[in-house]
């Protein structure tokens, strides 16, 4: 009996090698264990290493130094609420995004996914956020070793965060700046071949 071969099998896909893994497991665990926990209590108002009178000011909406004036949020929510829950979510999909790159589900898409469960993933879909979000991200990297020492020799209590804050979220960015892309990169060389 012949077989047919299926397009939208994932097994005409190389399997990414150990080198994209590592970056695809770096780049979903920097935002989804590293970032989005060390915004939740900002995001819950609590100035975890951050000056409390500027975070609360800003995270009313208002520049440091104006006091009490009243600003409306978005959506029910504070500004700086609103601001970081939509960071935290953008941080949360591209975790997902990331573990896509390296697995099964982001060569097929799932049964979960109605309509279009079992077919082949186009390249392009995982592929745009993951340029988009790399470029970003690497754009803002690229500025933060002059906004470090800037933060480090000029560190006042007039600044929202604190250096602390600073020197546990950059590890995080930096891996994720540079993990994602790779894992990317691998992605897109895997399935060109495949095609």
């Amino acid at each position: 009996m012949m077989q047919t071969s299926d397009a939208s099998a994932p097994s005409r896909t190389p399997p990414s090698p150990r080198w994209a893994r590592r970056a695809g497991h770096v780049a979903w665990i920097a935002p989804v264990l590293g970032f989005i926990p060390l915004h939740v209590p900002w995001i819950l108002g609590i100035p975890l290493f951050a000056h409390a009178d500027p975070f609360d000011e800003w995270y009313h909406g208002r520049d440091p130094g104006v006091g009490d004036h009243p600003v409306d949020g978005f959506l029910g929510l504070p500004a700086g609420a609103f601001y970081l829950g939509l960071l935290c979510v953008l941080a949360g999909l591209g975790g997902v995004l990331a573990l896509g790159l390296i697995s099964d589900w982001g060569l097929t898409f799932p049964r979960w996914v109605p309509l279009l469960r079992g077919r082949r993933v186009p390249p392009w879909v995982p592929l745009t956020p993951t340029v988009l979000g790399s470029a970003l991200m690497i754009g803002y990297s690229v500025t933060l070793p002059w906004q470090f020492a800037t933060d480090l020799a000029q560190s006042s209590a007039d600044d929202i965060f604190t250096p602390t804050g600073v020197l546990i979220g950059l590890p995080l960015l930096l891996a994720w700046a540079v993990a994602l892309p790779l894992a990317g990169w691998s992605y897109y060389r895997r399935t060109r071949v495949a095609r």
